[in-house]
């Protein structure tokens, strides 16, 4: 398989992490330019403010890491990470009830951000060739007279930018060349006017807002204590907006994030925090948090709108420049997929850079076009999952809930409500929302046939209702 010389990375998020192990694969050389200053440790950084809050790693996403860098689990276990089962040890609560819990074998190691992402961080460094260039901003893309990429404009970061009044041209910016150019330099990224700049359209931009933010607090478990679960997660069952998780991380501690949808932002203030905790439709988890020790203060976090950049419909591409992660696609993180859409990209990256090799002229004309095409099928899902669920709050800006959505949520909702008791329906469940399986599972012959007799029933109810 040919080799190619150098390939950069904007950015050194998880999306840019996991596209430099992919690249690694095709490229002598690869460089991850980032903003921020990347800390020698598992440390959260400025430059990624949701890191104090719960992130979960899907199963999904949790198997495709583990194929990308082989022995993460182990590493993270021996770093401390408890396992969890997601059947078994982390309860769930919606619809007015806890489902049941039962072992699956369907486990990951729940690590905090920080962790997972040094832990990663520190596994591409291994690989001769790579390196990581901080403090650094790129403000643009450099490209030749066929429309390739040939690199990207640098500057150190904070050194303010002057503009020559002749051509608008960035005065006195270093071009680092490359043969490719991955984007991943997550929502703030600046890839659409990096194309616009250069006189090529920008992706279609789609923004689904449910308005819901968060507020987070770590704690030491109260001394001795024992329960039938390590994590606890309260889903919002809309209309009501409110949910909350627990999540148990390395150092045997707690962190607890709670989240709002509708503008119903939970507190940063203490008891602000607490009350909030205390208005969920079940005691348990604030009850658990009784003798629990604050180990932080509370912070908050309202970026949480989905966004989709279409790259998939651009009828011209710069050849040589690609965009993944959240520079693609954003999700709420509530649902927790962005990591998971991440690897799962990073792998048909390298899917597609191997076909890209078998090409005669070996270079990387076409691979933006059917990278972003490919990409569009694999973030399907998790964006109909996300702005789906978003979609069903009235004040939720953007777009409008579609007829099939409309049509289907009675059915999920039933779906939702037999899983309670039903433990292979909520085994599929739990597998739609950790991406094992599609959306269109919950929808087989096995669920549909205990369902539907539940809606007929929900409807002969409404209508005697009516009649009275």
């Amino acid at each position: 398989m040919r080799r190619h010389d150098h390939a950069i990375v904007v950015g050194a998020s998880m999306a840019g992490l996991v596209a430099a192990r992919a690249l690694v694969n095709h490229f002598e050389r690869v460089t991850i330019v980032e903003r921020d200053t990347l800390p020698d440790g598992p440390v959260i950084r400025a430059g990624v403010p949701q890191a104090r809050h719960v992130h979960v790693l899907l199963l999904r996403g949790a198997g495709q890491l583990e194929e990308l860098f082989p022995g993460l689990e182990a590493e993270l276990a021996a770093a401390g990470a408890p396992l969890i089962d997601w059947t078994t040890d982390a309860r769930l609560f919606n619809f007015g009830a806890w489902k049941q819990h039962f072992p699956s074998g369907l486990t990951t190691h729940q690590a905090s951000r920080e962790l997972l992402e040094w832990t990663i961080r520190d596994r591409i460094l291994a690989y001769t060739g790579v390196r990581f260039v901080d403090q650094t901003d790129v403000t643009g893309l450099a490209i030749d007279e066929r429309g390739r990429a040939t690199g990207v404009r640098v500057r150190p970061r904070g050194r303010p930018i002057h503009l020559d009044a002749a051509d608008g041209a960035a005065d006195k910016d270093e071009i680092m060349t490359a043969d490719l150019v991955v984007n991943a330099a997550g929502r703030e990224a600046r890839g659409s006017q990096w194309l616009a700049a250069l006189g090529y359209p920008e992706p279609p931009v789609t923004r689904v807002n449910s308005h819901l933010g968060y507020a987070t607090r770590s704690y030491r478990p109260p001394d001795g204590f024992s329960a039938d679960w390590k994590a606890l997660i309260v889903a919002a069952t809309p209309p009501a907006s409110r949910g909350a998780v627990l999540m148990p991380l390395e150092g045997g501690r707690w962190i607890v994030t709670l989240a709002g949808s509708n503008g119903d932002y939970p507190p940063t203030d203490e008891p602000g925090f607490l009350a909030f905790l205390r208005s969920l439709p079940t005691p348990l988890l604030a009850d658990a948090l009784e003798g629990a020790t604050p180990t932080s203060g509370i912070v908050g976090y309202r970026r949480t709108e989905n966004m989709l950049h279409d790259y998939a419909r651009l009828g011209r591409y710069v050849e040589g420049f690609v965009s993944i992660g959240d520079a693609v696609c954003a999700l709420n993180p509530v649902y927790g997929q962005g990591m998971t859409v991440s690897a799962n990209a990073a792998t048909l990256l390298d899917t597609c850079l191997r076909e890209q090799a078998d090409r005669a002229d070996g270079d990387m004309t076409g691979l933006a076009k059917r990278f972003h095409r490919r990409l569009a099928r694999v973030i399907a899902d998790p964006w109909l999952l996300a702005t789906g669920e978003d979609l069903r709050y009235p004040e939720t800006t953007g777009a409008d809930a579609t007829l099939a959505m409309r049509i289907t949520r009675p059915y999920l909702d039933q779906v939702m409500m037999l899983s309670r008791d039903d433990p292979a329906a909520y085994l599929t469940v739990v597998e739609v929302l950790h991406l094992l399986k599609p959306p269109r599972s919950l929808f087989r012959p096995g669920i549909l046939a205990r369902v539907l007799p539940r809606l007929v029933r929900g409807v002969g109810a409404r209508g005697r209702r009516t009649v009275r």
